[in-house]
Order: C-alpha cells, then sequence, then structure tokens
C-alpha cells in the first residue's frame, strides 16, 4: 500500500498497524496545499457475498455519519472524508500532531493531583459529548489520548469504527459477535470484557488511567483488596482522600456502583474545584494547635506535630533532599499536614523511595522516635489531659461494633465498597472520638453535599 494514491488523492506514507480485516495508514492530502498528513482506516470485508457487502455497506455510512458528528468537538479527529473502493470502504480523519499520553505514564512516574483533575476534566468533557451521540468509545486508554502539539489539549482517537464494524459483520457471516471483544486488558471492566459495554465502562477505563497517573503503576501491577476484589491503589499515591474516593467509586468492580455518566462526575470535580479553591493554603504547623484531639496521637503518646519540632522538620527534609530532589519540601509539607502519626508519617514518604533509599531513610529517621524530654512530656500529657476532659464521650456515644457496621453499611449504599475502607482508616486515626465525631468525619469525605446531609441524619437520628 505504501506510494498508492487512495481516492485519487490520499497517498499512503505509512502503515500504523491493523489485522483482519481492517488496516490504519498515515497518508498525505494531495489535493490540499502543503500535502497536509491524514489518517485513513481502511475496511476489508471477508467475503464478496451480495448480501454481506450490502450490510457492510449499511454500517460503514452509520458509522462515518456517527464520526462526522462526533467530530465537530474540538478534541476528537474530524471526519475528512470516506468512500468505497473496489468493495472495500475507507475513512480519512485529521491527523493529530503530538505525542501519546503512554509517553507521559512512564513506570514509577508519578503525577500531580492537579494535573490528575485536568486530565479527568478533560477527557470526561469529551466522553460527555460522545455519550450524548449514544457513542461508547470502547477503548480508552493512554494510546488513544494524544497530547496535541499547537496547543497543549487532550484529543482523544480511534473510535474504533472498524473494530465495531468487524464484530458485527462477522456476526452477520455466521461467527460469534461476543467473541470479538474490544478493548485493552487492564483499561477495560468486567462487562465490556463480556462484550456488554455501558458508557460508565469508559469512566472505569479513564479511571484506571487516572490511578496510573498518581501511582505510577501499570494497571496490571495493581493491587487488588482480599476482602472486596476491587483496586487497592489510595496507599502508593499521594492523594486528597477527596479526589481518591471519586477515583475509585470509578473504577468499582460492578457497574451499578460506579458514577452512572461522566456529567455526574464532571459535576463532584467541579465541587471538589471548589472546596480547594476557598481552603487557603496554610505553612506546616510545628507546634501543637489548640483543637489536636486523641485522634492525633502516635503509639508512644504524643501528636507528631507536638514533637516534629521546627529543628526535627529542616533535618527531615535534609534527609528527603538528598533521596528525591527538588520535590522534598513540597512532599513534606503534604505528608505533615495529612498524616496522624509518626509511622503514617514514614509509611507515606516510604510510598516515594525505593531500594537503597528505604534502607537510608530508615537509618536516618531514627532520631524522630526518641524519647521526648520530661518538659516535652509534661507539657504535651498537660494538654492532652484537658483536651481530653472536655471531650470524653458518654457512655450513650460510645462507639461499638454494632455502630461501626452500621456506619459501613450506611456508607456503603453512598458511595459502594471503599466505605468500609474509609470507615476503618478513619477508627484507626482518630482514637477515642464519640459517633457524633465520627460520624462528622465520614460524612466529610463524601463528595456531595446531599448524600453527606443523608448520611448524619441516618447515624444520628
Amino acid at each position: 500500500m505504501l506510494g498508492q494514491l487512495l481516492d485519487g488523492r490520499y497517498q499512503v506514507l505509512q502503515v500504523l498497524g491493523g489485522g483482519g480485516f481492517g488496516q490504519t495508514y498515515i497518508a498525505q492530502d494531495t489535493h490540499r496545499p502543503g500535502f497536509p498528513k491524514c489518517v485513513v482506516k481502511h475496511l476489508k470485508p471477508v467475503t464478496p457475498s451480495l448480501e454481506f457487502l450490502q450490510t457492510a455497506r449499511r454500517l460503514f455510512t452509520s458509522e462515518a455519519e456517527t464520526l462526522e458528528q462526533l467530530g465537530t468537538h474540538d478534541q476528537i479527529p474530524r471526519l475528512l472524508a470516506y468512500f468505497e473502493h473496489n468493495q472495500e470502504f475507507f475513512l480519512v480523519q485529521d491527523f493529530i500532531e503530538g505525542h501519546t499520553l503512554k509517553a507521559e505514564l512512564p513506570p514509577n512516574g508519578r503525577w500531580t493531583e492537579d494535573g490528575v483533575i485536568q486530565l479527568l476534566k478533560q477527557i470526561l468533557d469529551i466522553l460527555q459529548f460522545i455519550h450524548s451521540h449514544n457513542v461508547i468509545h470502547r477503548d480508552i486508554k493512554p494510546d488513544n489520548i494524544i497530547r496535541r502539539q499547537q496547543d497543549g489539549k487532550l484529543v482523544l482517537i480511534d473510535f474504533g469504527a472498524v473494530k465495531q464494524m468487524q464484530t458485527q459483520l462477522l456476526t452477520v457471516s455466521g461467527h460469534s459477535g461476543a467473541s470479538i471483544i474490544i478493548g485493552t486488558p487492564g483499561y477495560m471492566s468486567t462487562e465490556q470484557g463480556q462484550g456488554k459495554p455501558r458508557p460508565n465502562s469508559d469512566i472505569y477505563s479513564l479511571g484506571i488511567i487516572a490511578i496510573q497517573a498518581l501511582t505510577g503503576l501499570h494497571p496490571t501491577n495493581f493491587e487488588e483488596d482480599s476482602d472486596t476484589g476491587e483496586i487497592s491503589w489510595q496507599h502508593q499515591a499521594n492523594v486528597s482522600s477527596e479526589l481518591a474516593l471519586i477515583i475509585s467509586k470509578m473504577v468499582l468492580h460492578h457497574f451499578k456502583q460506579r458514577y452512572q455518566s461522566a456529567a455526574e462526575v464532571l459535576r463532584i470535580l467541579e465541587h471538589l474545584d471548589r472546596k480547594v479553591e476557598v481552603r487557603s493554603p496554610q505553612p506546616p504547623h510545628f507546634t501543637q494547635p489548640p483543637q489536636t484531639s486523641l485522634a492525633q496521637q502516635n503509639s508512644i503518646g504524643y501528636s507528631a506535630a507536638a514533637i516534629l519540632s521546627p529543628e526535627n522538620y529542616k533535618r527531615l527534609e535534609k534527609i528527603l533532599l538528598e533521596l528525591v530532589g527538588p520535590v522534598a519540601p513540597r512532599l513534606l509539607q503534604q505528608v505533615t499536614t495529612s498524616a496522624a502519626n509518626y509511622e503514617e508519617l514514614i509509611s507515606q514518604l516510604k510510598v516515594h523511595l525505593r531500594g537503597n533509599q528505604l534502607v537510608d531513610f530508615h537509618n536516618k529517621t531514627t532520631f524522630l522516635f526518641e524519647k521526648p524530654t520530661l518538659i516535652q512530656e509534661l507539657t504535651v500529657k498537660s494538654e492532652y489531659s484537658s483536651i481530653s476532659s472536655n471531650n470524653s464521650p458518654n457512655q450513650e456515644e460510645v462507639i461499638n461494633d454494632k455502630f461501626v457496621e452500621k456506619c459501613e453499611r450506611e456508607l456503603a449504599n453512598l458511595i459502594g465498597p471503599i466505605a468500609k475502607f474509609l470507615v476503618q482508616k478513619t477508627l484507626k486515626s482518630s482514637g477515642q472520638v464519640s459517633r457524633t465525631e465520627l460520624v462528622k468525619i465520614l460524612a466529610s469525605k463524601i463528595p456531595e453535599a446531599q448524600k453527606a446531609l443523608q448520611f448524619e441524619q441516618r447515624l444520628l437520628s
């Protein structure tokens, strides 16, 4: 095919790939100034029977009309032409100059939370558009997302028109359509793997890419929660609980428990952005804040904030600078403000280290666990004693196993199986809190205000 002139206009420059009875080429349009590049998708029917060709022609025209409509979105390649030649079919689309998202996802390379949010918002906007046209992409993966060179926007490519036609045509020719699965292992949901994709199958795939960006891990290396069967990833990423909750719901195993539309996820992300905007940035605290509760105690009975003096903070920052470079200050600030105790602080930092770095880090941070001076001990205990006497829950407010189960059940009704993980994590880090305090903490992790209110009402009424 190289050098061949298709439709008397499109000269084939390169074969991109293909198989079966479909191929893709890069060509140049010899009828336009500058001979701009374009992408040609080629469908070769498997049988010359008249019935088969008539079906193929009908499906081809239908797919072309759909791609014509989708191409009106700025981040989807335009359909430039479609034609039939010698009972074979061709689609011509814009060639997008740029690089695929795969180039931005090297092993162990982690994105910032802001970068992931921008990725989600851009692709979700495209998904909202294509789903409104009753189209499911079916193959959302880094290879099919291009960072456009001219403006840096993400463009979604390869809508699989040829692959979808293949599936339908094989069914017509006597093959089992269900055996032709469109999608890529690792990025493909269970229902899509069974040949029954839904719009939120695309949302699942996008959520997988978000986890890959945050953890630096390929989907085939994701861990699985032994209790729920869901993907276990939060402990391998530096991510806020709000965004972690959103992404985890995008990738839930059962499609009914996921978000049902791209528009729904976009609304929640906008709500998350507003929460971040009103939250003024605060420098790390090195002294005991007056609101500190038992939730911040570590295993030796002192809060991380109280013991992490400015001197120790600088020592820890210096160690991290030697190990991870310029990202150390930001990394330490994020972890210090979110960790409930020294064990959690160290654990979160270790996620960002590898091999010999872990050994060096362990050896150099033993000073954090040295016993405090008598003055520090008496001061911190005095503060905790005062706080404890003012905030001790009465007998009716004591949390028991039955109440914990109720919390897990009610939260699961709103956000799915990840609820158990959140409840147990909150209990582990919150110490001796009352029922009301526990419910308030859990409600704060529900992105949607209405659902958070419902949760509080059911647990505290």
